[in-house]
């Protein structure tokens, strides 16, 4: 009995949370609701997930290791930081586009059935991100530091899809606003898109042997994302959806060689590295900005502050 349920959870945890969280967001929205209902949603979300980590693990040892406090930190950050790109992009669609969206200049098919226009929003809203996040891999330079905090960890589980750069993560929700704003999507679907969007980043990176079956052809989830994560950059760079693969298919890096990712490992490739302590990953982007000044300083003759070695 206990292996039936477990093989039950498998294959249906994934369309149960998800679908479940649309639903919930979908019937919950409200212009009152819109701070509140989020959060609410992602963290009951965050706690089943919890359950079907310890019910059925992808990999056991993955359910422990250092780490868990630095993901907490990073979960407020992000939140934060999500909060100002998406006032940010607000602000500037009102000010720029109101009154071009108010003489019905939008572009977006709001004819559409409800789910339709949400699935839309998924793909249009991952464009920009799917360019930037693929950038920041094939970099190798500033783009690659920000982002490689989000490799770091040796270990996948719930609490560390969160785990992103300041940068990275007021980049990722102003890209992938900015299209959904422009074309003037509603706010209902906004909302439903964006709560989909941070139930998925849950579900991709936990710890839970998922089946997906055919849907692993749309979605971003856990069997294909934690080759994303592989420490073998032919298989970390691909998959770089953050929802859904479409753009993956369309320029051809969706990428799964199959379900063993915890025998192969995952966290950052030979030749990266992050520091240990917080403080110190949020500037290690920067430090070579720092030492080109230095090196320019010292090249002009200044002695005040960089003396000569």
């Amino acid at each position: 009995m206990y292996a039936t349920l477990r093989t039950l959870l498998r294959f249906t945890a994934f369309p149960l949370l998800f679908g479940g969280a649309g639903i919930a967001a979908w019937k919950g929205y409200s212009p009152d609701s819109v701070g509140w209902l989020m959060p609410v949603i992602v963290a009951a979300v965050l706690l089943l997930t919890f359950g079907l980590e310890r019910l059925v693990p992808y990999a056991n040892r993955w359910n422990s290791g250092p780490g868990t406090g630095t993901d907490l930190v990073y979960l407020g950050t992000t939140s934060i930081v999500v909060a100002i790109a998406e006032a940010a992009v607000w602000a500037a669609v009102v000010v720029l586009l109101g009154q071009w969206a108010a003489e019905g200049g939008a572009l977006w098919p709001a004819h559409w059935p409800f789910a339709a226009q949400v699935f839309l929003a998924l793909a249009v809203g991952d464009f920009l991100p799917y360019l930037y996040h693929r950038a920041s891999h094939e970099s190798r330079g500033f783009l690659w530091r920000v982002h490689a905090i989000h490799h770091a960890p040796e270990r996948l589980y719930s609490f560390n899809f969160a785990r992103f750069h300041p940068v990275n993560a007021f980049l990722t929700a102003a890209l992938t606003l900015v299209p959904l704003a422009l074309l003037g999507a509603s706010g209902s679907v906004i909302f439903v898109a964006g709560v989909l969007h941070n139930v998925h980043g849950v579900l991709s990176h936990a710890n839970v042997d998922f089946r997906l079956g055919a849907l692993n052809a749309v979605f971003s989830m856990a069997e294909l994302h934690r080759w994303h994560h592989a420490r073998d950059p032919r298989w970390a760079n691909g998959n770089y959806g953050a929802t859904v693969l479409i753009w993956d298919w369309v320029f051809g890096t969706r990428r799964y060689p199959g379900h063993g990712i915890a025998d192969e490992g995952v966290g950052l490739w030979a030749g990266s590295e992050v520091p240990r302590g917080l403080r110190e990953q949020w500037l290690h982007p920067f430090a070579s900005f720092g030492g080109r000044v230095a090196r320019g300083l010292r090249t002009v003759g200044c002695r005040c502050c960089c003396p000569a070695v």
